[in-house]
């Protein structure tokens, strides 16, 4: 727990929550204005890693109104605040490594299977990284992506459903920047040319995506 969200849990626990949310601002107060002080009191990054608007504030404009309604000083909250947000914004922002499983799949292999079967299988060759990995250094990147590289072919056999046996991957480190790996997580040599392919789909002309939050490319 952050020291500014201890003080404010602190100072919170005296006052009413909707004299609090009054003093913010607040003036029909409902079950959903309750809910969100008590999610953010409760909160040790005070609603801050989430993105979050309910017509009154945004969720770094919550977590100031929360602390002026408190009495705090801006030179006290305001630097504190920024601690905890600043590294939020660059994990927003920064490029999360992760892994390409090629198994050198063409569409001709399976002419038969339906794209939207591929589309949903999509994910099966996109390998998340741990997502603090983009803070370490790139040395300690490529080892921590070899672990997960020995790690998968230990429990998938070398092969990846549908898509077939599995050749290499590629270790995809920066946009456009790509390491192919062996299937022992060895480094055979820069692959940033290496095109890598999707198998999507659209609705009503809309792309519709079958990954996972954190398994898009880079983000």
């Amino acid at each position: 727990m952050t020291d500014i969200s201890h003080d404010v849990q602190q100072r919170a626990a005296a006052v009413p929550a909707d004299e609090l949310l009054t003093r913010m601002g607040y003036r029909a107060i409902g079950p959903k204005a309750r809910e969100r002080l008590s999610r953010v009191l409760a909160d040790p990054q005070l609603g801050l890693a989430t993105p979050e608007y309910d017509f009154h504030f945004a969720s770094r404009a919550f977590s100031e109104a929360l602390c002026k309604a408190l009495a705090m000083e801006p030179a006290d909250y305001l630097p504190a605040l920024d601690a905890i947000e600043n590294p939020l914004i660059e994990a927003r922002h920064a490029f999360k490594p992760w892994l390409f499983v090629d198994t050198g799949f063409k569409r001709a292999d399976r002419p038969g299977t339906a794209i939207f079967v591929l589309a949903i299988m999509e994910s099966k060759r996109r390998l998340r990284l741990p997502p603090d990995t983009f803070r370490l250094p790139w040395e300690l990147q490529l080892q921590r992506a070899q672990q997960v590289v020995r790690r998968h072919m230990a429990e998938n056999g070398g092969e990846v459903p549908l898509w077939g046996r599995i050749q290499r991957y590629l270790f995809c480190y920066a946009e456009d920047r790509k390491l192919a790996l062996s299937p022992s997580g060895e480094v055979v040599g820069d692959a940033s040319d290496a095109g890598i392919s999707q198998a999507s789909i659209t609705l009503k002309g809309k792309p519709v995506s079958f990954l996972a939050a954190g398994v898009l490319p880079g983000r």
